[in-house]
């Protein structure tokens, strides 16, 4: 078993210091959603909530009885949120990292679940990302950015009763705005680093005279020259960017009738994701000793030029009817399609000399492209009704989903090519419920369940061997729960449920005999305990949750001494403490804090292959042992208008990003500032931030075999000047 090392922290700071110190949905509290002036400053003397839908239907989030962080649009904008991988820095136990393959996918982590790989088609994520209730099997952080976003909640712990798919570990969901019944018109347009510039703009109100008929459409341009790292073998920076995407909406809103229609579309390109390769000269399991080939992390040394290219669009049609004053029927059917390509080279540049060859240069020893065309299909009905005099709520329906697609990889290693082809096909069905009923006037049990059927196919040819197979896995999620609302301002909850991902296949499998042998599914089981409340006449707000998650099996992929990419199930124990806490001293000024504590292990492997086995007794991937940050609002009238400041400093351990807990993919222990200022006046705003002000150079994996041994680096100082206007 091995041991994080930054966990050697004093006690008190390390047992104490996220529990005492942390926030409560700071973010919600941040994001006053009501009792705000023109210009966005809080005029009231308290903190206010968010109305949330994490439980399929509207609530305050100090009334929902899960965890569950949320940002309004305010809220996204003072905390600095322009990409949702930003979401990381300001939520507890959240991380959404880069994949390593492209620029433009994200791989979301909440409480240790995570997706085995993103860049592959058959790979599946444990948090599920929702766009306005649709589940996104590959969605792309680039078109993410384009959407006009109403709010985004984080729901953690397994969401497997009411939200459709591969939510074992949480949810991500990213609401965006509906078009009102007043004219509003928004733009904003600005420049940052490395020559960074972009415009967004959105218009929105009513299409008719009685305002039924509502209409409106975002757009976004966003591009960069490069520099975020330099290439000294190509002899030029790296990082280029450019974007354009849109989104239109068409809403309708009369009698018992709502019905609203969007499309969206976005072109993504840049000269992809750059891996710097690392010296292994180094002896023990110490972490800082490797150091980059270049001798930074900003320099690579690739002789190969990388590439990401993706485009999305699809459409999404939400219909709800209200059957009676109690009951509604709701339709939501989605589809959308995806292209993409990259390529990149994994080795970051070995030196000739590496190879025993006695001359200046560089080579690409594990280089690979691939291309994915990918469609999906979604259908769920919901029906939300109410009967006992209000007492009695449930929320039921069916689901199905569909995605079929390709994707080609040509992997060269150590000079040798290997072409691998897959055609993949997935149906899924499923029937779900969840009812709550008061017992008291201020006792609430919640019970619910999800019956679901996976029926995945394959059609692939890896080298010359062709790989055939049909698949069915199936399995039933509870959910148990109880919520007491002990005073006014105090809400307790307890809860226990089971989240479920499917089995799948080894998409980054080394020969034909890996990819027919399936992995198994995942499985959960999750207790959980928590409370949330208010005090100071609403000034303050503290949320704190217990939960312990016990894995019979949870999917991670890993890489062999030889270089072969495995999959392989695990038991495991993950145990851990959510607290979140928020001040509003004075009504210009808004303080809050939050933090996690996590202790998470591998109790046993399902493979009996001695290397797999000895990760028994590992740290779960991507499980940091604390993580506080703390953060705060300013607003000062100046001149007739006012002096908006704030920032927040993210502290959070180090943690190992592999199964195999090896140095090179263990990550530094890391210090983030981020911070901003600006000033409002009427309409009109302008705003300079600046992100990981203190530079912090740390990476986000890594992995090694043989003479191949990269990391792949986060971002580092930023900034972004941006001049707004709103009507």
């Amino acid at each position: 078993m091995r041991t994080i090392k930054s966990i050697r922290l004093p006690a008190l700071l390390r047992c104490a210091a996220p529990l005492a110190l942390s926030c409560a949905c700071a973010h919600p509290v941040l994001a006053q959603s009501t009792d705000k002036a023109d210009n966005g400053v809080p005029t009231t003397q308290g903190l206010s909530d968010i109305t949330v839908t994490a439980t399929r239907s509207s609530s305050s989030v100090q009334k929902t009885p899960l965890a569950v962080t949320a940002f309004d649009s305010s809220a996204l904008k003072r905390l600095q949120i322009t990409n949702v991988k930003d979401v990381s820095q300001v939520a507890p136990n959240v991380q959404i990292a880069p994949v390593t393959a492209g620029t433009a996918g994200i791989a979301p982590y909440i409480r240790g679940g995570a997706v085995t790989d993103g860049g592959d088609i058959t790979a599946e994520a444990d948090v599920g990302i929702y766009i306005d209730d649709v589940y996104q099997p590959r969605a792309a952080a680039s078109m993410i950015d384009a959407l006009d976003i109403d709010r985004i909640e984080v729901l953690r712990g397994p969401q497997g009763t009411l939200y459709g798919r591969n939510s074992a570990a949480g949810a991500l969901k990213i609401v965006t705005r509906t078009p009102g019944d007043q004219l509003s018109v928004s733009a904003e347009a600005g420049t940052g680093s490395w020559n960074e510039r972009f415009v967004k703009g959105v218009v929105s109100g009513p299409l008719n005279s009685d305002g039924s008929l509502r209409g409106g459409i975002s757009a976004m341009y966003r591009a960069n020259d490069g520099g975020r790292q330099y290439d000294a073998t190509l002899s030029k920076a790296v990082g280029a960017q450019n974007f354009v995407g849109t989104m239109a909406n068409l809403y309708y809103d009369k009698g018992p009738l709502t019905a609203r229609l969007t499309g969206y579309y976005s072109h993504y390109n840049s000269d992809g994701q750059y891996a710097v390769g690392t010296d292994l000269s180094y002896t023990g399991n110490d972490y800082l000793a490797i150091r980059p080939a270049s001798g930074n992390y900003r320099t690579v040394l690739s002789p190969t030029p990388s590439y990401t290219h993706d485009t999305q669009y699809g459409a999404t049609l939400n219909v709800a009817v209200n059957l009676s004053e109690k009951t509604q029927l709701t339709s939501i059917t989605a589809w959308s399609q995806l292209l993409d390509s990259w390529r990149e080279d994994y080795s970051g540049g070995v030196p000739f000399t590496a190879l025993g060859i006695s001359q200046p240069g560089y080579a690409a020893l594990f280089d690979r492209a691939a291309a994915m065309h990918d469609d999906n299909f979604s259908e769920e009905l919901q029906l939300h009704t109410k009967g006992l005099d209000d007492k009695l709520k449930f929320v039921g329906g069916l689901y199905f989903f569909r995605e079929w697609g390709n994707q080609n990889f040509l992997t060269t290693t150590y000079f040798v090519p290997s072409p691998t082809t897959y055609n993949i096909g997935t149906n899924s069905y499923a029937a779900f419920g969840q009812l709550s009923y008061d017992l008291l006037d201020h006792l609430t049990v919640t019970v619910g369940g999800r019956y679901t059927v996976d029926h995945k196919t394959i059609d692939a040819m890896v080298d010359v061997a062709p790989v055939n197979r049909v698949d069915t896995w199936h399995n039933f999620v509870p959910k148990v729960g109880l919520d007491w609302q002990i005073t006014r301002d105090l809400m307790a909850y307890a809860s226990y449920s089971q989240g479920f991902k499917a089995g799948g296949y080894n998409g980054l499998a080394s020969n034909a005999a890996q990819l027919d042998s399936p992995y198994g599914p995942e499985k959960v089981t999750a207790y959980e305990v928590g409370f949330k409340s208010q005090f100071w006449d609403h000034r303050g707000k503290l949320n704190v949750s217990a939960f312990y998650n016990k894995y019979s099996s949870i999917q991670q992929q890993l890489v062999t001494a030889s270089g072969d990419f495995l999959t392989e199930t695990f038991a495991a124990s993950h145990k851990g403490i959510e607290t979140e806490f928020s001040l509003r001293p004075v009504p210009p000024l808004t303080l809050w804090v939050n933090g996690t504590y996590n202790d998470a292990h591998y109790t046993s492997a399902s493979n009996t292959n001695a290397a797999v086995a000895n990760y028994v007794g590992n740290v779960m991937t991507n499980v940091f042992p604390y993580q506080v940050t703390l953060g705060g609002d300013l607003s000062l009238p100046v001149m007739g208008g006012h002096v908006v400041l704030g920032a927040n400093y993210n502290m959070r351990a180090d943690y190992y990003s592999t199964p195999d807990n090896l140095a090179i993919g263990h990550v530094p222990s890391t210090r983030i500032l981020n911070a901003y200022v600006g000033y409002e006046k009427d309409r009109w705003s302008v705003r300079l931030t600046g992100k990981n002000l203190t530079d912090d150079r740390y990476w986000t994996t890594g992995f090694a075999f043989a003479q191949v041994a990269p990391r792949f680096m986060a971002d580092p100082t930023t900034w972004r000047l941006t001049f707004a206007y709103k009507m």
